[in-house]
């Protein structure tokens, strides 16, 4: 039997007009909003293009889909095909496939993942912890889930479809790159990840795959967090060691104990990658406990001549975002307010060759079959494929004593934000589409 759940508050028996990235009404969600429209290592993810199968995109004369979800051993329901065009398979990942779809009614495109349950016998709950925090996320900087179908046989995820690539992507790709520009994009990571602290729900594993970019109608550019398999409600002190090495905290790695502000040390390792092409930590080769020492000890350089061009600002909250202690690393309120987010005024000096070509030296940035082939693979991956990413490490005695673990809130936060159309969340316009 079908089982259509609430999603976002919303009915899914009412079948009514998916929650989505666009609004008629002047909101957070909607073109020229946005403030500025902000808007392993890269290649070193559980599931990356290599290990999830991205296809092209679906033509209007593919027909339904149905015929080909019955050869891959699935029936898609009515109740689905009814509301949606099902497109061919755009993506197929180790337990999920992903469709392209249409809404009838609307026109509007979404992808359509299915994840076949027979594949998650006894491991159904890292599943529902996944899917349970995309229910209660909704936020123009999150890729957002529209509906929720069960059957017996498969789970039906109706999701934002985002097709502009991923952050580095967006580097590697344009012909212009500022340090106004590494700005836009941290105001987007960091409304996110205030949102989602908001709700005490940490990510655990922000990386430039999981940033993907969202191409409004006026040419603005926004950036949108997906791939929430490692997330999880903070309701005390944590101790999975999980993520990716690149961009883990120190206190994940000390095993001490650890809450919220992994996610904003992982946001600074990425603005520091913005600014000048390479990580802060990098071990040598495939020795990952020589990178996760550097991480432990938190030293962050800004070499010469790599760095000569970029604001004292920049520098100073990077600084603040990675700091080892965790009480006085920043939150993401504090990145929000710093001088480097909010000023306009950044300088317009030209990054873009440098950092590009540093990006694509240190990270892996091929080519992609498409620009639709990150939110794709991103979308392929569930919570199954980040059981790899959770990694055991020997405690040195050494460097314990230096972490204390992060105290659980002592409730939980009861005023998140609201992203409703209604919204009075002061957003300010655009002024850099990266």
């Amino acid at each position: 039997m079908l089982e259509v759940i609430e999603v976002n508050g919303t009915p899914g028996s009412q079948l009514s007009t998916p929650r989505s990235g666009k609004s008629p009404s002047p909101s957070p969600t909607s073109p020229g909003s946005l403030r500025k429209q902000r808007g392993s290592q890269h290649g070193g993810s559980s599931t990356s293009l290599a290990s999830t199968k991205v296809c092209s995109s679906m033509d209007e004369n593919d027909g339904p889909g149905e015929g080909e979800a019955a050869e891959e051993g699935f029936q898609i329901p009515a109740t689905i095909t009814e509301r949606y065009k099902v497109g061919r398979t755009i993506g197929d990942g180790n337990f999920a496939v992903v469709k392209e779809c249409v809404e009838r009614s609307t026109a509007r495109e979404y992808a359509l993942k299915i994840i076949k349950k027979s594949k998650c016998r006894g491991k159904e709950h890292m599943i529902q912890n996944e899917v349970s925090i995309l229910r209660r996320v909704k936020h123009p900087n999150i890729v957002l889930l529209i509906e929720e179908m069960d059957v017996p046989t498969e789970l039906y995820l109706v999701m934002e479809l985002v097709k502009g690539g991923d952050l580095f992507d967006a580097i590697t790709s344009t012909n212009k790159y500022t340090e106004r520009d590494a700005s836009g994009m941290l105001y987007n990571l960091a409304s996110a990840v205030k949102y989602l602290h908001s709700l005490n729900i940490v990510h655990r594993d922000i990386k430039p795959e999981n940033l993907l970019v969202y191409e409004h109608q006026d040419g603005s550019k926004s950036l949108k967090l997906g791939d929430f398999g490692l997330a999880t409600i903070v309701d005390g002190p944590l101790y999975t060691v999980c993520g990716t090495p690149t961009y883990v905290a120190p206190e994940i790695i000390a095993e001490t104990g650890y809450g919220l502000k992994v996610d904003i040390w992982a946001a600074g390792v990425i603005t520091y990658i913005l600014l000048c092409g390479f990580p802060p930590f990098r071990g040598s080769g495939d020795d990952q406990e020589v990178l996760f020492d550097q991480i432990l000890m938190g030293q962050v350089d800004f070499p010469s001549p790599y760095w000569d061009n970029v604001s004292d600002s920049a520098k100073e909250l990077i600084t603040m975002m990675l700091l080892v202690d965790v009480q006085p690393r920043f939150s993401a309120v504090q990145v929000l307010e710093h001088p480097w987010v909010n000023d306009d005024g950044l300088p317009e000096s030209e990054h873009q060759l440098s950092v590009a070509g540093k990006i694509k030296k240190h990270f892996n940035t091929g080519p992609k079959p498409n620009s639709t082939a990150a939110g794709v693979s991103v979308l392929a991956t569930t919570a199954l494929d980040k059981e790899r990413q959770v990694f055991r490490r020997r405690r040195h005695a050494d460097v314990r004593s230096r972490y204390k673990a992060q105290p659980a809130p002592p409730e939980l936060n009861s005023e998140s934000e609201d992203y409703s159309p209604s919204s009075s969340e002061t957003v300010r316009s655009p002024n850099s589409p990266f």
